[in-house]
This record gives C-alpha cells, structure tokens and sequence, in this order.
C-alpha cells in the first residue's frame, strides 16, 4: 500500500522529502496538472485502491470532490503536522488567529533564541515541521491556519495562543462561525499539565498600557500585549519582553517602511488580507493615501474601519468594497498595474502612503511577497522621478 500526497505546494514537497528519507512508498496528486510531477508517481482516482493513507495540504477546500470521495471509503486522512506529532516529543507552542501570527511565530521563536533557549517557527509560516522533525529544539513555536486546524487529527501542545479572530477565508470555510470553531479547535490540543497558563486569549484584560507604552513599539498593540502575556507564562519577565520588542522591526511586507523622500513616508502592508488588518494599519498614520488591493474572500466590511488620519483611497475597480458614504475621496483605478502615475499625480511633503491591501493577491500576483515587491519597485520608480 501507499501513501496520497495530496497537493504538491510546499506542504506536499516536504512530505514528500520526508518520505524520500524514510523509505515510504507515495503518489501525488494535485489538480494543477502544469506542476512537475513524475510519471510514475502521479495519482489517478482509479489508483484509490492502492492508498492506505492521505496526507492532506492545508489549501485544499474540505469540498473537493476526490477528497470527498476518498472520505466516503473510509481512508484517513491527516496532515504533515499530525505525522510530526506522532514523532516529536519536545514542547511545541501553537499560534493562531486571524492576523499577525508570523510575525508573532516570529518574535517568540526570536526571543526564546535569545534568552538562551533554542527555537525555531515552523508551519503556516512556510517551513513544515517534518523538515526539521529529527531535531532537538526547547521550544517549536507552530503557526497554525484555520486550514490546519480544520484537518489536524492529533496535536500535543504545550501551550496555545489566539491572538484574535476576524472575518477571514469565508470563501473556504462555510461560513464566519464554522471559522472561528476552528480556530478554536486549538484548544483540543492542548496539554494542560505541561502549561503555565494552558490557554491564552486577547479577550484577557491585564493592561500592560500601565507598566509599559506599547505604542513606541512598531507592532501592533494587540501583537505587544499578547508576546508579552507569553513570555510572562513562559517565566520570563516582561520587562526583557518589551526590551526586545523594542529593538525588533516588523517581518517584511507587514507595515514595512519601504522609504521616505522629500517628506513622503512609504509603508508595504502587502500582508494586509482582510478589512480588520487595513483597520489596524490605518490607525498609525497621518495624511494618509491608502492603496487596497485584492479578493476579498466573500468576507463582510463589518471589520473595516478607516481611520482619521486617511484623506484618500486608491482602489481597483474590481474590487467591489463599500466604504459606507465615508468623507473620504477615493479613487478607482482600472487597474492596481495603474497605480504609480496615479499616486505621481496626488502625492505631496506629509503624506504617507500605505499600501495595505486588504483582500488576497491571486487575482494579480502569485502571492502576497510578489505584491509587495511590486509596490517596492513602484516606489524606486518615483523616488527617480521625483529626484531626478
């Protein structure tokens, strides 16, 4: 018998390498027929004999009509993560929640490493945890999607984070309640007696405002409160906490500073996915020209709010948002290819342009890095043009 690999992006190549290493037998299957399969290792729906076992990729939609299909005779079906668990016996803390949960993998991972304590992120972040299964670390810091979560069997957490929970992905889950039992399923998998505090939640009222002024920091103030509610239950003190953040920048793409010339301030939010994430970002700037971009999952505007310190929006026409009659100019471009003669054409000293997309990138670009890449060369390009 054999295993399913099913879907061949990042999560598939990597059980793939795994089970390469382990002598496993596999097939693969994908629905996109332009990836580089090998002949011999493509899977075919007459083949579903041969499989004992599926391992899933997160992106597949639970709908899929082969995935349904192999349900229906019984097949389990798992994850990279739930074969990683099966092996790994160290401490393993999971992340999750609509936004910032990288940049929070991050920052942990980061700070552990640097009290003394050897780390490393792995997940949803973009490195799956069976390329580093054979490892010894302290701590994995685990990113978890509501994706994972949905298909994860078997989890042993030593501790688990949601960090907040917005309307997302509503064009994979059914709809905003199933999303955020989910993402609540994080709770399943955690193991109470090696936890300080077993679960933590940014619906906890402790105000760190008090101790310390999280607004100096360049993360948002619910990404603060929450690494330093962590690593207080981790037995380290706040105070070596907020000195860390202090010096710590921002993942790229997620309210990068790109540049700033003849008094412009340019910030890359390209990580910006939905309408909440645009809130966030919007409430740190002033004279504010703000780019949207993007497929917006069928999520509502209830979670959009734009602040007062954005006096123009620059929008693609395709992409259908209602700004509820705000006394806001906006600005439809044809397309988001159209936006640097757009914004030469209203940029002035004080402004600061935000592109902070709010929607998926698919539409236009591979992913959320290629889209900010693009507005990044956008910006070089004006900054010539200006300059000279």
């Amino acid at each position: 018998m054999k295993k399913l690999i099913f879907g061949y992006g990042v999560t598939g190549k990597s059980v793939e390498e795994y089970f390469q290493k382990s002598n496993i037998s596999y097939l693969i299957y994908d629905e996109n027929k332009e990836l580089n399969v090998p002949s011999d290792l493509v899977f075919e729906s007459s083949m579903i004999s041969e499989i004992d076992e599926v391992i899933i990729s997160p992106g597949v939609k639970p709908s899929n009509y082969l995935l349904e299909q192999i349900k229906s005779i019984d097949k389990p079906v798992i994850t990279d993560i739930d074969i990683f668990n099966n092996i790994y016996k160290g401490k393993i803390i999971g992340i999750t929640g609509t936004n910032g949960k990288t940049t929070f993998v991050n920052l942990l991972s980061g700070f552990l490493n640097a009290q003394g304590s050897k780390s490393i992120g792995v997940g949803n972040i973009g490195k799956s945890p069976l390329e580093i299964v054979d490892k010894e670390f302290d701590y994995i810091v685990l990113e978890l999607s509501s994706f994972q979560l949905h298909y994860i069997n078997k989890l042993d957490l030593f501790m688990g984070v949601i960090l907040n929970i917005y309307e997302d992905h509503l064009d994979w889950h059914s709809d905003f309640d199933e999303y955020v039992n989910t993402k609540k399923r994080i709770k399943e998998f955690i193991n109470e007696e090696n936890v300080v505090e077993n679960f933590l939640n940014s619906s906890d009222n402790n105000n760190f405002h008090k101790e310390y002024d999280l607004s100096k920091l360049p993360f948002y103030e619910n990404t603060s409160e929450m690494f330093l509610k962590v690593i207080e239950s981790l037995n380290f003190h706040k105070s070596t906490g907020y000195e860390f953040l202090l010096n710590s920048k921002t993942d790229e793409h997620r309210f990068e500073k790109v540049d700033e010339f003849n008094d412009i301030l340019f910030i890359n939010d390209s990580k910006s996915t939905n309408f909440n994430s645009v809130s966030m970002a919007t409430k740190n700037i002033k004279n504010g020209i703000l780019i949207m971009h993007g497929l917006t999952k069928n999520i509502s505007t209830k979670d959009l709010k734009i602040y007062d310190g954005v006096k123009t929006i620059l929008i693609p026409k395709d992409m259908d948002v209602n700004f509820c009659n705000l006394d806001i100019e906006i600005i439809k471009l044809d397309s988001i290819f159209n936006l640097k003669e757009n914004l030469l054409k209203i940029i002035n000293p004080g402004d600061t342009v935000l592109f902070s997309c709010g929607g998926a990138s698919f539409n236009d670009f591979k992913n959320y890095e290629e889209r900010g890449r693009f507005f990044k060369n956008i910006v070089l390009d004006i900054k010539e043009e200006i300059n000279g």
